[in-house]
């Protein structure tokens, strides 16, 4: 699932509010101000358990106030585990029943980019009480959430979790329920629709979708194959291997294109990391190898987005002995960042080769994010077999597919020298 990352665009928003100096907090109202400082207050407490003891407190000392946006923290912070049966707890202690669904969407999302087969057993078992919501249109009090939204959003994530499931006559069913009631529909929805459709034969209209979803690099086969059934039930007897080739040629010569003007020729700094085994590596260690270093961490947002999109780049290298891939944690705010790093990648089933770039004992900064200059991660550098930086990369954004292959023609033209 790539939609949102729930719980960390969470507390990244918290933190943003943690940020906000006292006179700008006293300009909203006094019942927002006070929950502001509620929500940030769950950033001081590390672990679930701690969370799930502030909150009690917050109960007896707020009796008479909804504190359904603190379950909701919970109930995410639990998803992550993966704990079907703690979500549920704090889903369904929730008062607002439209923001339960909200919160339980949320939860699912989260959880599904762990285990969908968790995602879609929590899902299935909400489904008649979310069904609850559908055609309602006032607002939820004190929350003001709206019911139909809340509703589409989670009828459209049950509709992707069946989909990869393999599931598609009942992902069809709420697919299409999605697609057909949400004005703004995002790229997933989209593509899953086509597809779904034209396994129905409904090639005239899922054709163009399905054609320009390969032409943006969704090279998986069962995609390749609807759309040569889609073209060549609407264009008998033309060539279909053209045609599919012709899709993938754009696509490539495209990426290459745009890569090729990001080129840059700059030594790179002799950096040290560690390996998950304690060993140091520099820059050195890698003479006449190309290598691709992402900096992350496991709290940052459009890190963690990346990965699909890392992992599909990695793994067209991995026999190969010359390029080699550094995912380097760095910028860590936890007592032990190596074994959160470690379960933060195994708990999403990531195959990177995992390095440290611990703090600095006495500079208090991590001497490779330092030496590279990185004012904010993901940042990426490509570095050539000579120890020169050929491409240097920030943020994330696009298509898995489109991503991955940047990756690649960046690696390529950086081995051509």
């Amino acid at each position: 699932m790539k939609k949102i990352f729930v719980a960390i665009l969470v507390l990244c928003s918290l933190s943003t509010l943690a940020q906000k100096k006292e006179d700008e907090l006293k300009k909203l109202p006094p019942a927002e101000q006070a929950r502001m400082k509620r929500l940030t207050a769950f950033l001081k407490v590390k672990g679930n358990e701690n969370m799930e003891v502030l909150l009690k407190t917050m109960i007896t000392d707020y009796p008479n106030t909804n504190l359904d946006m603190e379950r909701s923290l919970i109930s995410s912070a639990y998803a992550e585990d993966p704990n079907s049966a703690k979500v549920l707890q704090y889903v369904n202690a929730m008062e607002d029943p439209v923001f339960k669904l909200r919160a339980l969407t949320m939860a699912v999302e989260l959880m599904a980019a762990i285990d969908n087969t968790k995602a879609l057993a929590l899902a299935t078992e909400k489904l008649e009480e979310a069904k609850k919501m559908k055609g309602k249109t006032a607002l939820s009090e004190p929350l003001k959430v709206d019911p139909k939204a809340a509703y589409d959003d989670f009828i459209n994530l049950y509709g992707k979790l069946l989909f990869k499931a393999g599931k598609n006559d009942e992902s069809y069913q709420y697919t299409s329920e999605a697609y057909h009631s949400t004005k703004n529909r995002d790229t997933e929805l989209t593509e899953n629709y086509a597809f779904l459709s034209s396994l129905r034969g409904e090639y005239e209209a899922a054709l163009p979708v399905l054609a320009k979803t390969v032409q943006e690099g969704k090279f998986e086969q069962r995609y390749i194959e609807e759309v040569r059934k889609g073209y060549a039930k609407l264009n008998p007897g033309k060539d279909i291997d053209a045609y599919i080739a012709g899709l993938k040629s754009a696509f490539i010569g495209q990426i290459k294109k745009n890569v090729s003007k990001l080129m840059v020729n700059e030594a790179a700094p002799n950096f040290t990391v560690t390996d998950v085994n304690g060993k140091k590596v520099s820059l050195a260690d890698f003479k006449g190898k190309t290598i691709v270093l992402d900096f992350w961490a496991t709290w940052c947002g459009p890190c963690v987005a990346s990965f699909p999109a890392m992992q599909m780049a990695a793994n067209r290298y991995s026999n190969d002995p010359n390029v080699k891939f550094l995912f380097i944690h760095t910028w860590e705010n936890v007592a032990d960042p190596l074994t959160d790093a470690k379960n933060f990648l195994a708990k999403r089933d990531y195959k990177f080769d995992l390095y440290m770039d611990t703090v600095d004992p006495v500079t208090k900064v991590p001497p490779a994010a330092k030496i590279f200059k990185i004012d904010g991660i993901p940042a990426k550098f490509i570095i050539d077999g000579n120890g020169r930086i050929r491409f240097s990369i920030s943020g994330f954004e696009g298509k898995d597919e489109a991503a991955a292959e940047e990756v690649v023609q960046m690696v390529e033209l950086a081995r051509q020298g």
